[in-house]
C-alpha cells in the first residue's frame, strides 16, 4: 500500500466530484483512493457502484471472501 498525501487525495477527489457534478468530495474520496491505489471499488450501494464503474474497476462484496478474486 502506498501512502497518499492529503493534498493528492483531495485534488483527485475534487476532480472526480467536479466530473460527476457532486457538491462535495465525500463519496469521491473513496473513488479517488481506489483510483490512486489502482484497486477495485467495493460498495453495497448499487447507485454508487454504477457511477464508480465509469472511473474505476468495481468488484462485488463477495470478492473479499474469495481467494484470488479481483
Amino acid at each position: 500500500m502506498r501512502l497518499l498525501g492529503d493534498r493528492v487525495l483531495q485534488t483527485v477527489a475534487w476532480r472526480i466530484a467536479d466530473r460527476l457534478d457532486w457538491a462535495d468530495t465525500f463519496n469521491a474520496e473513496y473513488i479517488a483512493v481506489t483510483q490512486l491505489q489502482a484497486d477495485a471499488f467495493i460498495t453495497l450501494d448499487p447507485a454508487l457502484a454504477e457511477v464508480a464503474a465509469e472511473l474505476v474497476a468495481v468488484a462485488p462484496i463477495e470478492s473479499l471472501y474469495s481467494p484470488g478474486a479481483p
